[in-house]
């Protein structure tokens, strides 16, 4: 293969992979929207639901920036954070044994979205030491389809497998 057919092969490469990187991202950014929206809307439920008031469990939702979104509630904190870049899942994970991913490889580059959970006193008093805990990390791929990474086992109604 001459020098520039190779170059034209090295290119077209790096565009289509550049082109399904911005196609992941877009799809996973997309999600964590409806994340922000559905938090939104559990804590105005939560908030104008009058059985809520005898109770006196604050539950107030806050963006801290465009990738990051917080549910405060009792004493705990979820934190929603979208990384901005798209992965593509290691050669040896399960992910690649599927027929979904072997009928198309490029199903397994995904955005990533973390779920953690902390204590709501470790941001009150600014214990920037205290340890969060990943409760889970949802990968969603090109065609908006998710897998679920958690410390328990979790009900998906659209896998990637």
């Amino acid at each position: 293969m001459a020098t520039s057919e190779r170059r034209q092969k090295l290119f077209t490469s790096l565009v289509e992979k550049g082109a399904l990187k911005q196609e992941v991202f877009q799809q996973t950014y997309e999600s964590f929207l409806l994340f922000k929206d559905v938090l939104k809307e559990l804590t105005e439920d939560y908030t104008n639901n009058p059985q809520n008031d005898e109770l006196d469990i604050p539950v107030e939702f806050s963006e801290k920036g465009q990738f990051e979104v917080q549910i405060k509630f009792a004493g705990d904190v979820l934190v929603f954070m979208m990384h901005t870049n798209v992965f593509e899942f290691p050669r040896d994970h399960i992910i690649h044994k599927t027929s979904y991913v072997k009928e198309d490889p490029s199903r397994s580059f995904c955005g990533v979205i973390n779920i953690f959970n902390f204590l709501r006193d470790s941001f009150k008093y600014r214990r920037v030491n205290d340890v969060g805990y990943l409760l889970g990390r949802v990968f969603i791929n090109k065609e908006q389809h998710f897998y679920v990474d958690g410390k328990r086992e979790l009900r998906l109604s659209q896998q990637l497998c």
